[in-house]
């Protein structure tokens, strides 16, 4: 079984086979589907891996990447705006990805509000 390590000057690394060479502040999201997970990066391009995300939130919660979904991850970093009416979040990328209703406290409390500033609701 391969193992997940994570280093803010290296990125995400999994195994001999499958590596993902990125900065951390280089991923936008990871969405889960299944046991797969997706990591979607600020240049475009996305690596699926065959890993739960359970495995990435373990990693990335110590560098202030949010699970926010039970399907999603982010950076709040890209986040460009909340969508208060539909609970969403609208990353770079023009990337939208939901809120959980009971996430929904603490994306109002966290990095994100400072990120975006005055945290338009639209």
């Amino acid at each position: 079984m391969a193992v997940l390590t994570v280093r803010s000057h290296f990125g995400l690394t999994l195994d001999a086979k499958r590596m993902l060479f990125a900065q951390l502040d280089d991923i936008i999201m990871i969405e889960a589907e299944s046991n797969y997970t997706t990591v979607y990066l600020k240049n475009g391009n996305s690596n699926m891996f065959a890993r739960c995300i359970n495995e990435f939130d373990k990693e990335l919660a110590q560098f202030g990447f949010l699970r926010v979904h039970k399907s999603y991850i982010i950076n709040p970093l890209f986040v460009v705006k909340y969508i208060n009416k539909d609970k969403k979040i609208v990353l770079q990328n023009n990337l939208l990805v939901p809120v959980a209703r009971r996430k929904i406290s603490m994306i109002r409390t966290s990095s994100i509000r400072k990120i975006i500033g005055k945290y338009p609701l639209m």
